[in-house]
């Protein structure tokens, strides 16, 4: 026992006395660029977004390991499951610093410190490579240094699923060790952290995947003592050892994937080739042209890596002898070419340049790239080659009059004020507010919540106080325990927006309808954070609404609301009915609320009918009708068209077979979907005995092809300060005209007092909501919920609805399509009245029984 503690005793000091000057130097420099980091490590971050959310998911990861099953399904995006996966899971991170969380139960504090060991974590595994290749410390001290504080530098604010790249140096490393000795301990080290840079992060993983494949073959070709049967087997077997432990925790991205789909090519094209002259705006050469010149355009990434690596890699790609040159050559060149992305551009405003890269064919054949928003975060692969051809170009390098520990001192504090980008900004990270967070923790059983203010626009990425709101809110969800249907997170699934539009005029008729089908039923409104004026509308809407709520708990910090339960009707089935309108016939779906438990799903619900005329004198062509419904049917749609189909002469009735079919309902507490099948004649009815008296059918038909058929209101009478809600039905009338058209229509809707006094309204791209309008087919229709705020003064009286459309990016009146036909007045120019409704005099307020 005394001879084991005194070998590794020793074996330990040999180690620290060769190499714990660099990790010192690592630690030293990894404080200083990331400063003031260390002085504010419990309570802040650097920014309100993704440092935000990474918080956010270790805090989450951390607290259910001991739960796997119930992991994946985090508390963000209700009703939806594994919202984990719509982000990086980082429960490889979680791992490294569950043991922080546990003792201080701050995930803000693991976050950072997770921050600041990153740059030492891989300084320090870089340095192991390039000192195994060389047993040069200067060398690998340099090339350690380098390949952080470019990753450092990298973007605008660096994740954690960036920064925490340790594992592909760490992993080129095994493998090649394991190529030039075939030790098993090689192997099983290679298996072990590429499977933990895969735990840590996806992009990182899939990264380190290209990275081995490539130096693999290269080695393949090049190097006859690889090519040894024995020694590959046993490579397989280790990542496929690899890829079964990392099966549990991956497959739940595929599940994810049905929610929020993948990022085509078109999502992925996110800068220029002229990021690579771009630098942080705190840098050195921030000032300087041609830098100074680049900062003139927006980018995302700063791609520039310095002028000492890339002097230094020039010289060891000329001067050095070594048989690892061409390893690190090969990742720099695939590295550089790939997070070029899909196509080559100049700036990202330009017009391709190399329309097809090679970043394609890995978006086509190499599984999980087609997750990816950023594709120039593989130039981690150009950072591994260059740190690894200018530790090679030091240790090559022979100076004859400098010292060489001068030089390297000199060119150690040039690579240092490269590596500074300023001053790390600092946030206040999200604070709980304990008494509330406790009274909404005790709710049973669980139901969601929603936190006000929450968001000021749709444009979330480009509005901070949105994202920041988003964040904030998300966060609390690990002292409140409770879902909520918003969050943020690398996709945002599609009925996030059904939420955001609707929380955007809270209170209101459909807000409350929708979030009572949601099943949220509290309300937690903070005392600050709004913005001027927001406080001031919210209380007027809220007065509109008070008795739909009941105050639960109220501290100096905000106000816990429970949003009453109001009965639920059970009258009415699913039904067909066929409304005649002119000479066609409009096809509708009768979904009375009490017969439909669907009316929210995360999937759509299908149907399918067939359709025959009735004609005793010949046999009329049948019609097909299939297609989906709204992932979100508003309360007052209780008559959903489906279809306009041409109607023969004499047809009073026609014969339906079919069926319709509810949605996926995610998390919510409902029956599951079922198939109803439907089987009857029905007679033709006219509108104005068929259809409630919200119903408008105003039949405008734009010079591109496309009919606002009707219009649905929310009620028939409003008060003055409320959000007016409203679906308009759209179909195609002129397939020819429709297919023409280039650009995405956006719909104006002006909203005219009694007077002609316009006094509010929205634009909205046609398709917003609902499948890109390209998809729309001949007789399909398209329902588009839309909600305009009334004015608080707005006088009694009948206010008329204009509505018309535009290409999207032309709002001038001269670019609006023209109105081929109406059956309703035209008003302004290329605008018609779709519909009028009365304002109830001042003051007034919604009842529950309303």
């Amino acid at each position: 026992m005394a001879k084991w503690w005194i070998f590794w005793t020793s074996r330990f000091a040999e180690v620290a006395r060769r190499h714990g000057p660099p990790t010192l130097l690592f630690t030293t420099l990894s404080v200083a660029l990331t400063w003031p980091v260390a002085l504010t490590m419990s309570s802040y971050l650097e920014n309100n977004g993704d440092a935000v959310l990474n918080a956010w998911t270790l805090g989450w990861v951390a607290a259910h390991l001991r739960h796997p099953a119930q992991l994946p399904h985090a508390p963000n995006f209700y009703p939806y499951p594994y919202t984990l996966y719509f982000s990086e899971h980082l429960i490889g991170a979680a791992l490294l610093i569950a043991p922080v969380i546990g003792i201080t139960g701050n995930p803000v504090l693991a976050y950072n410190i997770l921050f600041l060991s990153a740059f030492v974590l891989s300084a320090g595994s870089m340095y192991a490579l390039v000192f195994w290749m060389t047993g040069d410390r200067s060398a690998a001290t340099l090339s350690g240094m380098l390949f952080a504080s470019m990753t450092l530098r990298f973007g605008p604010s660096p994740q954690l699923q960036v920064l925490l790249n340790f594992g592909l140096p760490l992993a080129l490393l095994f493998f090649l060790r394991a190529l030039r000795t075939g030790r098993c301990r090689e192997v099983v080290g290679l298996g072990g952290v590429f499977t933990l840079q895969f735990l840590i992060s996806l992009y990182l993983g899939l990264f380190t995947a290209v990275g081995l494949i490539s130096v693999g073959a290269e080695q393949l070709m090049r190097n006859p003592r690889v090519r040894r049967v024995v020694l590959w087997g046993r490579i397989a077997l280790a990542m496929a050892a690899a890829a079964g432990l990392l099966l549990p925790v991956t497959w739940p991205y595929l599940e994810a994937r049905r929610w929020v789909g993948v990022r085509g090519l078109d999502q992925q094209a996110l800068f220029g080739a002229l990021s690579y002259l771009l630098v942080p705006h705190g840098h050195l050469y921030a000032a300087l042209p041609p830098f100074r010149e680049v900062h003139r355009y927006a980018y995302v990434e700063t791609l520039f890596p310095g002028v000492v690596p890339l002097g230094l890699a020039a010289y060891g790609l000329w001067r050095s002898r070594s048989p690892w040159r061409r390893p690190f050559a090969l990742l720099l060149a695939l590295g550089w070419v790939f997070s070029l992305g899909p196509a080559l551009r100049l700036r990202l405003e330009d017009p391709p340049l190399i329309p097809a890269m090679p970043y394609v064919l890995l978006w086509r054949f190499f599984p999980g790239f087609q997750a990816i928003r950023v594709p120039a975060r593989i130039f981690v692969l150009a950072q591994l080659g260059l740190a690894g051809l200018a530790g090679l170009g030091w240790h090559t390098w022979r100076p004859r009059r400098i010292p060489r520990a001068g030089g390297f001192l000199a060119v150690l504090a040039l690579a240092t004020l490269e590596a500074y980008r300023g001053p790390f900004p600092r946030y206040p990270a999200p604070q709980p507010l304990p008494d509330l967070d406790q009274r909404l923790a005790s709710h049973r059983p669980t139901s969601p919540f929603i936190e006000l203010p929450t968001l000021r626009t749709l444009d979330v990425l480009s509005d901070a106080e949105t994202m920041r709101r988003l964040t904030h809110a998300q966060f609390a969800t690990l002292y409140r325990g409770q879902p909520t249907p918003i969050g943020y997170s690398g996709f945002f699934p599609p009925l996030f927006w059904e939420v955001a539009d609707r929380l955007l005029v809270f209170p209101s008729r459909e807000s409350l309808a929708f979030l009572e089908d949601l099943g949220v039923r509290a309300v937690l409104v903070r005392t600050d954070g709004w913005a001027p004026g927001e406080r001031e509308a919210l209380e007027a809407r809220w007065a509109l609404f008070r008795d739909f709520f009941e105050k639960e708990a109220e501290t100096p910090a905000g106000t816990l609301y429970r949003i009453r339960e109001r009965p639920r009707s059970t009258v009415g089935g699913i039904d067909v009915a066929g409304v005649r309108v002119g000479d066609r016939v409009w096809i509708f779906l009768n979904l009375p609320r009490g017969a439909w438990p669907w009316r929210i799903s995360i999937t759509p619900g299908r149907y399918r009918l067939e359709i025959t005329p009735l004609n005793r004198a010949s046999v009329p062509p049948s019609y097909v009708l299939e297609g989906a419904l709204p992932r979100v049917l508003p309360f007052y749609l209780e008559k959903l068209p489906i279809g306009v189909l041409p109607l023969p002469a004499d047809i009073q009735a026609f014969r339906v077979e079919g069926w319709v079919e509810g949605g996926d309902s995610g998390r919510l507490a409902l029956p599951p979907a079922r198939l109803i099948p439907l089987r009857r004649v029905v007679f033709l009815e006219e509108p104005s005995s068929a259809l409630p008296a919200t119903y408008r059918m105003p039949l405008i038909e734009f010079q591109n092809g496309i009919i606002l058929g009707a219009i649905v209101l929310s009620g028939e009478a409003f008060c003055p300060g409320e959000a007016l809600e409203f679906t308009m039905l759209w179909n195609v009338g002129d397939v020819q005209a429709f297919r023409a058209q280039e650009h995405v229509p956006v719909v104006f809707l002006h909203l005219h007092d009694r007077g002609g006094r316009m006094v509010g309204g929205r634009d909205l791209p046609l398709d917003f909501g609902t499948k890109s309008f390209r998809e729309w087919g001949p007789g399909e229709v398209i329902a588009q919920g839309y909600r305009v705020t009334l004015p608080p003064d707005l006088p009694p009286g009948l206010a008329s609805m204009v509505v018309g459309l535009y290409p999207l990016g032309q709002p001038e009146p001269g670019s609006r399509w023209p109105i081929r036909s109406a059956r309703a007045p035209l008003w302004e120019y290329a605008a018609a009245v779709g519909a009028t409704v009365e304002i109830l005099p001042s003051p007034c307020r919604i009842l529950e029984g309303r």
